[in-house]
């Protein structure tokens, strides 16, 4: 396989956004890993959100999940609370201080788009976004 394969870029494209995502989390003063900014994300962009539906929001297991919520919790970024019309599910809820850092990293990553989208017009982006979704959908 040639080194400059679609799969390889894909692959460096989303390695070198990490880590400018984390590049600026640290200078920000916001301790976070990438994955717990994402999953503190996934928490304030879905309102009633539960420990599933962050598992099918990032496609990450289970366990994962649950250990990068309880660090959030531990934290004081999220609180878990019970449903009250189901009391099988939990409901997590930003705290003031994770909606404070939750505000920061959606700067933090408006940012590393601005920045990976520079010379690529919004029609190439759409058209990018099309690709990469049915490729998504190939793979599922």
């Amino acid at each position: 396989m040639k080194s400059s394969s679609l799969e390889h870029h894909i692959a460096h494209l989303t390695q070198c956004m990490r880590e400018n995502i984390s590049k600026l989390l640290v200078k920000k003063g916001i301790t976070l890993t990438f994955f717990q900014s994402l999953v503190l994300q996934k928490i304030a962009e879905n309102t009633a959100c539960t420990a599933h539906d962050v598992v099918v929001a990032t496609q990450k297991d289970k366990a994962q999940i649950t250990r990068l919520i309880n660090e959030l919790i531990k934290l004081e970024y999220v609180i878990r609370q019970q449903d009250e019309l189901d009391k099988r599910q939990y409901i997590l809820t930003l705290t003031t201080e994770g909606q404070e850092c939750f505000a920061d990293i959606k700067l933090i990553r408006q940012q590393v788009s601005e920045k990976m989208t520079q010379g690529v017009t919004q029609t190439q982006q759409d058209q990018l976004i099309e690709w990469i979704m049915l490729m998504e959908n190939n793979l599922s």
